[in-house]
């Protein structure tokens, strides 16, 4: 029925054509613009039938434009009447919109769509995850086309010059893949010592999350102080101050935290947690009880010995503080009131009780370097609990003196302490304390060894020992002093074997899932791949052994050489082993980005391709990188290619091709892992899943791309950041707040977007988005100098776009305000309306108004000249009401008063947004949506899209004119989802 009523209506419009509109065109038009002259191009003496009108009605669309401007016919030439042009133009709009419901929902011309700069550069940023790479800065500018965007395919052309800035960046960008055992991944640098840091970096990253980064120690080194052992450590005051109800259990791993909690809550006897145990009970265990103990029973050994020939088995070393003897020293210091120093020779029961507990005291003596020892005590036998005191006189102590004695097994069980106060309590397990001591000897050698103040005396072998072992061991268990070491690069040492070092056992047995262990393990052969630590290990071992040979025991090496050999040629053996890997992950990077799966052919190709490069003599990683440039620059890549359906009708594109198109352009870029998952599956035709995938890709932060390469670019401020046109005598401040004021303009849309805000907003707005410098351009009063929303914007003078420092500058001059500029993008870029262009006489007006004349009256005295009215009574009102603004944003006092050519007057900016909210609304809205769909497009908009725009701004007034109605319109259309068969022909 609509076909008929159609074809009817177009065969009435040929009747008129032939009876009414020919002869006009005759008398009036073919005179200028017949097949012979042709002036402006135009040849209207060619239409001699509705035939050739329908075969190009881009023509009358312009004829219209003409009609509508009084510039056809042109001054000094014989003028319609106002019933012929009334006729001429009822004809014309008629067949036009005839032919646009005859062509309705036609996806438009074919055009091979290179990728824009910015839609190459997010999608490079995109594919490797690295949004500092830059990777089109050195190519041209791109044009504009269509509806005045940059993604349009019309503009995206390809010369000689461009392909070859195509390859550097290709091999720029493959410059910074990194190669890993189980694939690829990408860095911001491409220095392979900075992706060893990197790798770094994340294994500390994955310790930070379950240690404490505190409990540094002082370690003095060949002379040099330094912090030793830092970070990795067990955070048990959170743990126990949770578990006593003053925590938050959140932010702990609840493993460990549900062990420690049975741990403390068990009835099984143990004589070390027994002790934590009462005062847990109480609410009174704090991580000092624990930290006392865990000094005592392990200590740190020196990373740079371990594996070496009685080099100690790992950094973090169990100490056990028992013995058949043991000798402690006490430092000795004259008392500060005078007379002769007291120490006591303390003895007790270890907790267990002092049935037949007895110890021995032997050689108690004072020492002092140089000097002979002076015997105090020859030897005493005691029974527990017993106290013995001894006096040093006062004139023995000097610099660095030490009471030394030697406690001695003689049964039971005995803990043995020097005090220098009389102790109060006789009974109980007391932690002591426990140092660390560099006994004398070579670098090579392993020269750590512990002191303790308060030993156990007990029988090697004996039960007592075997009880005191096992409840150490159940503390350890529960309370490392560590978990992990997370320097990694040892710094304790002078000269070290050890690049990487990887202790984190206790971490793993203590909280760690499995899946957590596995990122850790791959983690740790990421670093150890990437630094190539295996290889370096061997120079580092040779160099060693070499200089351990001049003032060491090179020995003590001896029992590392075969292990680090033994690991070079398996990470040689390795690196073969994992080639065919990485080719493929550049397969699969290939599969990314070109959108689309590789044929067996292409994948053939790429391998063949990387297999030349090896012969060439490239190595494998560079042959790798330079297959990856090869993906990079493949037309597969550099265009958005789509199939065309087969005949002559239009059909839709696949998923896949749909994919593309929604991504590109909602983020100007790739589509993301969940939308080809869904065109994959085939269900992205769907409609309900089509939608469903745009609302998620518009709450996404890369909708903010939207918002710069449409809002921005359609409002003509997505280079106010870099504008450079401003008179820095008149605007100092204009440098630093050109970039704040394109982020606004950003921000703004951003927002429209992601909170499906209403399109009228645009100019209604009462609120906006600014940081602290620009609020103090607009006057407004914030807190803090971050990007804020700001509210109640139209009390102060502004809101919506006609109110954005970014649109009133840019639509200046370099000194002055223009009115004629503001008019001119208003009228064209805000309201689409059609402006001829000026003449070519027109003088051009000097950049400061002369004395005595305001910017206005300037213009107003320009815009009096006979041939510049007609135009400027149509801009200059819009102009003239901005004038509230200087060139640069800020308000200022000035003459708003504007009066357009019909007569009607408003005052200011208030006063124009109402205008326009009100007589223009439908202007405003179809402008909108035609440069929206332009945009989602990449082309012109074209007759046939006319129904689609009409029924986009039908749907945005029946849905509070909410930007995703618009959206959903122009994503469920025929221009969106198909394609047009490879034999279309346009309809004659």
């Amino acid at each position: 029925m609509t076909l008929l009523m159609t074809c009817s209506a177009i065969s009435a419009w040929a009747d008129e054509f032939q009876q009414s509109v020919q002869p006009l065109l005759k008398e009036y038009c073919n005179t200028c613009h017949s097949t012979q002259k042709q002036k402006g191009d135009l040849d209207l003496e060619r239409f001699t039938s509705m035939k050739q009108v329908k075969a190009d009605p881009a023509v009358w669309e312009h004829t219209l434009e003409q009609l509508a401007n009084n510039e056809m016919p042109p001054k000094g030439k014989p003028q319609l009447s106002p019933e012929q042009k009334k006729l001429l133009t009822q004809w014309a709009r008629g067949t036009l919109d005839e032919l646009a419901l005859a062509s309705a929902g036609d996806p438009g011309p074919v055009v091979l769509r290179r990728l824009s700069n910015m839609e190459y550069t997010y999608t490079v940023r995109d594919l490797t995850g690295i949004d500092s790479l830059d990777p089109a800065k050195e190519f041209p500018v791109d044009g504009a086309a269509g509806e005045g965007f940059t993604n349009a395919g019309a503009a995206l052309v390809m010369s000689p010059a461009l392909l070859t800035k195509y390859l550097d960046a290709g091999k720029d960008i493959a410059s910074h893949a990194v190669l890993l055992p189980g694939g690829m991944r990408f860095s911001e640098s491409s220095s392979p010592r900075d992706w060893t840091d990197e790798a770094l970096a994340k294994i500390r990253a994955f310790y930070a999350r379950y240690t404490w980064q505190g409990g540094a120690e002082s370690v003095n080194l060949q002379g040099v102080q330094f912090d030793t052992n830092t970070g990795g450590r067990l955070e048990v005051a959170k743990y126990l101050e949770t578990l006593q109800g003053r925590g938050d259990a959140s932010v702990l791993n609840a493993r460990y935290l549900e062990t420690l909690k049975k741990a403390l809550e068990s009835t099984q006897p143990s004589p070390v947690l027994d002790l934590l145990r009462e005062k847990y009970k109480a609410k009174s265990l704090n991580a000092l009880d624990v930290d006392a103990w865990q000094r005592v029973l392990w200590r740190f050994a020196s990373v740079g010995h371990i594996g070496k020939k009685n080099g100690p088995k790992s950094w973090q070393e169990p100490v056990t503080p028992l013995g058949t003897h043991h000798e402690i020293r006490v430092k000795l210091e004259a008392p500060k009131e005078g007379g002769d120093a007291k120490l006591y020779l303390v003895s007790t029961d270890a907790g267990d009780g002092s049935a037949d507990d007895e110890a021995i005291w032997e050689n108690a003596r004072v020492v002092v370097k140089d000097k002979p020892d002076v015997q105090v005590l020859a030897s005493q036998a005691v029974k527990t609990p017993q106290v013995i005191e001894i006096t040093v006189p006062a004139a023995s102590i000097v610099k660095d003196t030490e009471l030394v004695v030697t406690a001695r097994h003689k049964s039971g069980s005995v803990q043995v302490q020097v005090l220098k106060e009389k102790p109060t309590m006789l009974s109980g397990l007391q932690s002591g304390m426990a140092s660390a001591v560099i006994a004398k000897g070579q670098w090579s050698d392993n020269n750590l060894r512990t002191s303790l103040s308060a030993p156990i005396l007990v029988a090697n072998g004996s039960p007592a020992r075997q009880k005191f072992e096992a409840a150490f061991d159940e503390f350890r268990a529960l309370f490392p002093i560590a978990l992990c070491y997370a320097k990694i690069v040892p710094v304790d040492e002078v000269v070290t074997l050890t690049l990487f070092h990887r202790d984190d056992s206790e971490l793993q047995r203590l909280m760690l899932s499995a899946e957590e262990s596995k990122e850790l393990d791959r983690l740790w052969d990421e670093l150890l791949f990437l630094s190539e630590a295996p290889l370096k290990q061997v120079d580092v071992f040779e160099q060693l052994w070499q200089f351990a040979t001049q003032d060491a025991k090179p020995d003590a090496f001896e029992p590392m050489r075969e292990p680090i050999m033994r690991g070079a040629e398996a990470f040689k053996k390795r690196l073969v082993e994992i080639a065919p890997v990485q080719v493929q992950a550049v397969l699969d990077f290939a599969g990314k980005a070109w959108r689309r799966s590789l044929s067996d052919r292409e994948q053939s190709a790429l391998r063949t391709l990387h297999a030349q490069l090896l012969k060439q003599g490239l190595s494998h990683p560079a042959a790798t990188r330079m297959l990856l440039a090869r993906v990079l620059t493949s037309p597969a890549f550099l265009y958005r290619g789509e199939k065309a359906a087969e005949g002559s009708k239009s059909a839709p594109v696949s998923d896949r091709e749909l994919a593309t198109r929604l991504s590109y352009f909602l983020w100007s870029s790739t589509p993301d892992a969940e939308l080809m998952s869904q065109a994959d599956a085939g269900r992205l035709h769907e409609p309900e899943v089509l939608v469903s995938q745009a609302h998620r890709m518009l709450k996404n932060a890369k909708v903010s791309r939207l918002a710069t390469e449409f809002g921005c670019q359609w409002l003509q401020v997505r280079d106010v950041a870099t504008l450079d046109e401003k008179s820095e005598r008149h605007f100092p401040t204009f440098g630093s707040l050109r970039g704040p004021m394109q982020e606004e303009a950003e921000r703004f849309f951003t927002a429209l977007f992601q909170q499906d805000e209403s399109v009228l907003s645009l100019l209604e707005a009462d609120h906006t988005y600014v940081n602290g410098a620009l609020a103090e351009h607009y006057g407004l009063k914030v807190k803090g100098s971050d990007w804020q929303r700001v509210e109640a914007l139209r009390a102060q003078g502004r809101g919506g776009i006609l109110g954005f420092a970014a649109t009133l500058a840019k639509q200046s001059g370099a000194s002055r305000t223009s009115p004629i500029l503001r008019g001119n993008w208003l009228s064209e870029v805000v309201l689409g309306e059609k402006l001829p262009r000026p003449p070519k006489d027109v003088p051009i007006l000097p950049e400061e108004a002369p004395a005595g004349l305001t910017e206005r009256q300037l213009i107003e005295r320009h815009s009096s000249d006979a041939a510049c009215a007609k135009c400027h009574q149509r801009i200059d009102p819009f102009g003239f009401a901005l004038e509230g603004f200087d060139a640069i944003g800020r308000s200022r006092k000035a003459d708003t008063h504007a009066v357009l050519a019909n007569g009607t007057t408003f005052e200011g900016l208030d006063g124009l947004r109402t205008y326009l909210l009100t007589t223009r609304r439908d202007d405003f809205l179809r402008q909108f949506c035609r440069k929206l769909l332009g945009y989602a497009l990449g082309r012109s908009v074209q007759l046939s899209d006319k129904p689609l725009i009409e029924t986009m701004i039908t749907q945005l007034k029946a849905n509070d004119f909410k930007i995703t109605t618009a959206l959903e319109t122009i994503l469920l259309s025929p221009q969106f989802r198909e394609v047009r068969g490879r034999d279309f022909v346009v309809s004659q």
